[in-house]
């Protein structure tokens, strides 16, 4: 995982997953501005996995809880639009 930002990636296993996860709450809990994650990475013709859309909607709660947001930058259209059909879009600031 690149430590100076949080790169989104269409798989991650299960204990990278806990590592990204560990990683977004320290940057969650070191500001009050909206987090983001970087989709960039993410290839715009493959869905991403049903376990990496689950562990961005559990850091957009725990944002929410904390009165900010995830802002996911970068992303490929097909995985807003995947975001979008699981009824979790609005979850998620979109950024460039």
């Amino acid at each position: 995982m690149d430590t100076e930002r949080l790169v989104v990636r269409r798989e991650l296993s299960f204990e990278a997953r806990r590592e990204f996860i560990a990683a977004a709450r320290l940057a969650m809990n070191s500001t009050d501005q909206d987090v983001e994650l970087d989709c960039s990475a993410v290839d715009s013709f493959e869905a991403v996995d049903d376990p990496v859309i689950g562990m961005l909607v559990t850091l957009a709660r725990a944002a929410q809880r904390q009165g900010t947001r995830v802002a996911l930058v970068r992303a490929p259209r097909p995985m807003r639009t995947q975001l979008e059909t699981a009824g979790v879009a609005q979850m998620f600031s979109w950024g460039r």
